[in-house]
């Protein structure tokens, strides 16, 4: 059974690689910290003196509470205890005393005393390869997956649904800019392993090739890279670093879509890679045609090499992502569990992960083995947080209260202009994200499937005719996914 101690001891290995520190500042602000009660909802760590607690509580804070949540599958909150004046389960009855009393959640104190977020800019965050065991020619970007060594070809469990992204990437790797595979394309949604393969590539080219010149980007973060090269007037240093790549990566390529002055500097980006025999490797949550706000020569020169999607994991390959995440965490999952698990959890393997964690906290804090009970409430967890993503009642309820249009309006024969714009909107959406026919789809408004028909194909010529509301959907559909 997993112990406190054993958990700590694996968070600190994911906190060291998300701060960049070496040992030595490790041991210095957490070597003597001990997790010494795990509830769950609360994590108690002991700290030697007031001095580290509070650089704990102002620095640290969220960042312990981020890798915790990887370790365990769900948050908890974190509250460091100073044993500088008094005993641990002294304080420990002390502040839960306090707790009690606070009117005020902990969760709203903790981001009061927390010290503001660090700048998120691309240039702050970018990091060598060399913090990753990678080449030290290796550029990723901090908003990547630089983090999870875990990411490798041999850790990628292979089924119907993903074996041609598989292959591709592998041979990617092996043998750059060959064998038809320039661009390679990657495309599916979130959760499915496109960023694993992406990162597996990544380890395995510098592996093999220490000496390329690898870069390893987000979209939204060459863009970021792009503007700062401008306001800083250093746009020369910018083209001769990505045009220089001997290989570029490219996650979430979909968000250069509609930026105008992007997508001219990747064009020739790609271009200049492209002629000079430079792998390239893009993903993407959609295919190239579908990106509607894509340039045409942007979309011709990805559709040029090899595309090819991942799709949802069937059972079997569920059931045998399951064994192997749950040998990786060092749990013991009973058949019958990782069976009942695999039948349940059909969407990506994130929520496949997020239940094994879950399992695993729940049999640990109440000191029993993983069974049958344990995999329902994760099971009842994941499902519950899915219903609550989307679901028609809630896309209904977005599309009220972004367009100020009551409910019962939307629904209604009013024929108003702002009206009819949101009806349409919630018609998109609702088909968009939840796939339903266009008959159900049709019961949800009181019109029949030629009225539906109508609607969706008239945000679909929107979004087509304008990058403003193309970006408005796809930022409404984020928001409804998101909760927020």
């Amino acid at each position: 059974m997993t112990n406190e101690n054993e958990i700590w001891e694996m968070a600190k290995v994911n906190l060291k690689e998300l701060l960049g520190f070496s040992d030595i500042s490790m041991n210095l602000w957490f070597g003597s910290m001990i997790l010494k009660v795990l509830t769950e909802d609360t994590a108690y760590f002991q700290i030697e003196n007031d001095f580290k607690q509070n650089i704990i509580n102002t620095r640290y804070l969220d960042d312990i509470k981020k890798v915790m949540a990887e370790i365990l599958g769900f948050e908890v909150r974190i509250v460091p205890i100073s044993v500088e004046k008094d005993s641990f389960e002294a304080r420990l009855a002390e502040v839960i005393t306090k707790e009690n009393e606070e009117k005020e959640p902990y969760e709203k104190k903790a981001l009061s005393d927390a010290a503001p977020t660090q700048d998120n800019s691309f240039v702050s965050k970018e990091i060598k390869g060399e913090n990753e065991g990678l080449s030290a020619n290796v550029i990723i970007s901090r908003n990547s997956p630089g983090f999870l060594p875990e990411y490798t070809f041999d850790n990628f469990v292979v089924g119907n649904s993903n074996k041609t992204a598989y292959t591709a990437a592998r041979t990617v790797a092996k043998d750059p800019a060959d064998a038809g595979l320039n661009p390679l394309f990657l495309h599916g949604d979130p959760g499915l392993g496109k960023t694993h393969l992406l990162y597996a590539i990544t380890r395995e080219l510098t592996s093999r090739r220490p000496e390329s010149n690898l870069i390893f980007v987000k979209g939204e973060d060459f863009m970021n890279e792009l503007i700062e090269s401008l306001a800083n007037k250093t746009p020369v240093a910018f083209r001769e670093k990505y045009r220089n790549a001997d290989m570029l990566i490219v996650d979430d390529i979909q968000f250069i879509a509609g930026k105008a002055s992007v997508q001219e500097e990747f064009f020739h980006t790609f271009d200049k890679l492209y002629e000079s025999g430079k792998q390239i490797v893009l993903s993407s949550d959609r295919p190239p045609k579908d990106m509607h706000q894509l340039e045409e020569r942007l979309r011709s020169r990805f559709e040029s090499g090899f595309t090819t999607d991942i799709q949802a994991p069937d059972l079997e390959l569920r059931v045998a992502i399951l064994k192997r995440k749950a040998q990786s965490l060092g749990i013991n999952v009973p058949n019958d569990v990782l069976m009942y698990l695999g039948e349940n959890i059909k969407e990506n393997v994130r929520q496949i992960e997020g239940a094994l964690k879950k399992m695993r906290a729940l049999a640990y804090i109440q000191g029993e083995d993983i069974s049958m009970e344990h995999a329902k409430v994760a099971v009842k967890d994941v499902l519950t947080n899915m219903a609550q993503a989307v679901t028609p009642a809630k896309i209904l309820t977005y599309v009220s209260q972004k367009h100020g249009i009551p409910e019962e309006d939307i629904k209604s024969r009013k024929q108003t202009k702002d009206i009819k714009n949101a009806r349409h909107i919630a018609v998109y959406l609702t088909r968009k994200l939840l796939d339903m026919p266009l008959a159900s789809v049709g019961k949800l408004f009181n019109r029949d499937h030629t009225t539906i028909m109508s609607s969706i194909e008239n945000v679909e010529k929107q979004i087509k005719a304008s990058p403003a509301f193309d970006n408005a959907v796809n930022e409404m559909i984020r928001e409804i996914k998101s909760g927020t």
